[in-house]
């Protein structure tokens, strides 16, 4: 990859037609693996394969069913990114995480429509083929990788501030890559190494030049977008990929950029859809695991309640008012996990892990997320769903709205007992942390879907049995 800097505004300006004008440009290598398409023949040799031989055994066929759906899961869980660029601890998770999802979406077409295969018992021979090849490929990748055979050119255009945190982000963060370049991109005479003034009408030139597949704008001022815009037009049409700087963050890193934004991005962006089906489909989803979670734990909730109280003074259940959908205040209720002074000397303070101010029982119940099983009744009364942004506190809200930009636009959604923050991220006990909490918050409101929540229940549930939920 191959970030280029606009650092002359004033010497841009958008003519009607044509670029004729000059900027200083600046360039910063770096390279982004790109093994999909490989990983993606990959998975279809073997989906080929095992099509074949269901042309000599019948039952092979509902085995191709198996790893027909694993190798869906596995394109929509990015599995091939996370074999380049994830530890062998999370790579392992997301393999896993595909494979339940491809050998239960199999399994229900199979039992749905029996006559596609002899049975699921056979069927499931499929799934030790589609668990190795990710397997094996692993290796395979990361060497390409390395040798920089599976590496996409991309061009990273616009002024200081959005490109040097785009490329910062991008170099620095353990979901991308490390930089694999090294040396300063050449521009014609040599002027872009000592800083003069380019002309930019040369960077159609350095795009066929240096192979460029990609080039993503990352430009604040109007008047150089314009320019940009009418010099790419002609590479556009020749098969060049332009994306927008917020566009291409969100795609790698799955979370919104908040440094980038603006309202217009609002505005054009696709995603933020409300159907009215969806919206009674996932309220009657809410209703329904409520009252199942409720059902399950009602053995547990009388024994809660007598440790809670059995260990320290105070009510059972834990009341406080906090934000939700469209900025209307409610009341949510929680087992009691701290002392009943807990804010009575410092006032309102950030909960975090380890927090001090719990009790014994109440770290416990923290830590396992018991204390949050009568949060349901919210669900219930429709103040919550099971899946959304964390509800926050009027206090911190009106605190944090002046300090982050858009930070309200969170309560456009319902918010839950889970969501894709407290999976994703740590707790949060800073406005640096409120501002990861936020592109969360809006990545999953801008595309919110019925799967999406099923997914997200699911890695809710992995990490609360594991002790590492937020």
């Amino acid at each position: 990859m191959h970030l280029v800097t606009s650092t002359n505004k004033d010497t841009v300006r958008a003519e009607a037609g044509a670029p004729t004008g000059k900027a200083s440009l600046r360039v910063r290598p770096i390279s982004m693996p790109s093994p999909r398409r490989v990983f993606l023949a990959a998975e279809l040799a073997l989906l080929s394969a095992a099509l074949l031989a269901s042309l000599w055994d019948g039952a092979a066929f509902g085995s191709s069913i198996l790893i027909a759906c694993c190798a869906l899961a596995a394109y929509l869980k990015a599995l091939d990114r996370s074999i380049v660029r994830s530890s062998k601890v999370r790579f392992g998770r997301d393999l896993a995480e595909a494979l339940c999802w491809g050998t239960g979406a199999g399994v229900l077409i199979l039992h749905t429509f029996p006559m596609l295969g002899s049975g699921t018992t056979a069927a499931l021979a499929g799934l030790p083929p589609a668990a190795l090849l990710p397997v094996v490929l692993r290796p395979v990748l990361r060497q390409l990788t390395d040798r920089k055979k599976l590496v996409e050119s991309t061009l990273i255009v616009g002024n200081g501030r959005l490109a040097e945190k785009l490329h910062h982000a991008l170099a620095t963060s353990t979901f991308a890559p490390k930089p694999q370049r090294s040396g300063v991109l050449r521009f014609p005479g040599g002027l872009a190494e000592s800083g003069c003034v380019t002309d930019f009408s040369q960077l159609p030139d350095i795009l066929q030049r240096e192979r460029i597949s990609r080039v993503i704008l990352a430009e604040e001022d109007a008047q150089s977008r314009t320019r940009l815009a009418a010099t790419l037009v002609a590479p556009r049409l020749g098969g060049l990929v332009v994306n927008d700087a917020v566009d291409y963050y969100e795609q790698v890193f799955g979370k919104i950029w908040i440094d980038a934004l603006t309202a217009e991005w609002f505005v054009y962006t696709r995603g933020f859809r409300r159907s009215q089906s969806g919206v009674v489909f996932k309220r009657c989803f809410d209703v329904l695991c409520a009252l199942l979670l409720l059902a399950i734990a009602a053995p547990l909730l009388l024994l809660i309640a007598i440790a809670i109280k059995l260990e320290s003074a105070g009510p059972v259940l834990f009341r406080q008012v906090r934000v939700g959908l469209n900025g209307k205040t409610f009341v949510i209720y929680k087992f009691r996990s701290m002392r009943q002074d807990a804010e009575f000397h410092a006032g309102p303070a950030w909960a975090k892990d380890r927090d001090e101010r719990a009790t014994r029982i109440g770290a416990w119940l923290r830590r396992l997320h018991i204390d949050e099983i009568p949060q349901a009744l919210n669900v219930l009364r429709g103040e919550m769903s099971f899946v959304g942004p964390r509800p926050e506190r009027p206090y911190f809200v009106d605190r944090l709205a002046q300090e982050i930009p858009y930070y309200n636009f969170r309560h456009c959604v319902k918010p839950g007992i889970t969501g894709l923050a407290q999976v994703r991220y740590r707790y949060g006990a800073s406005v640096e942390d409120a501002v990861e909490k936020l592109q969360y918050d809006l990545y999953y409101a801008k595309h919110w879907s019925c799967l999406f929540d099923a997914g997200l229940l699911l890695e809710t549930l992995a990490l609360v049995l594991t002790g590492k939920g937020r």
